[in-house]
């Protein structure tokens, strides 16, 4: 095994796992405006987002998380765009498209997350 392969397996610390919850969005940088989005997976550091909107890398956020085992709280985190991948589905008529999205936390309550890792961890068994 050489020096490439071992960084490729080396390169993820923390596991990915399929989470998909309701959150909220608020684009630092502009005026207070929450937007609707959904998760598509979660890992200690991270989120994939599917999102209405392009945001720029580097751009900061607050994210709302909706607590699936606690259906009236939120954890509140920070996060930057560090990827956008545009996704178009065609139908009939008309096409539509979104953007997956990867935030890195960059503030976050890891006693929360790590809640919401487990939560979602035990589904995926």
């Amino acid at each position: 095994m050489d020096r490439k392969e071992i960084a490729v397996e080396e390169k993820r610390v923390f596991e990915r796992i399929d989470a998909i919850m309701k959150i909220k969005y608020e684009i630092i940088q502009r005026p207070p405006l929450s937007k609707p989005a959904t998760s598509k997976d979660i890992s200690g550091t991270g989120i994939r987002l599917s999102l209405d909107e392009k945001l720029e890398i580097g751009c900061t956020i607050k994210l709302e998380i909706g607590l699936p085992y606690e259906k009236s709280k939120v954890a509140t985190t920070y996060g930057e765009v560090v990827w956008v991948r545009k996704i178009e589905i065609a139908g009939v008529g008309k096409s539509t498209t979104y953007y997956e999205t990867g935030i890195r936390f960059t503030k976050a309550d890891t006693v929360t997350l790590g809640r919401i890792f487990k939560h979602f961890k035990k589904d995926n068994k």
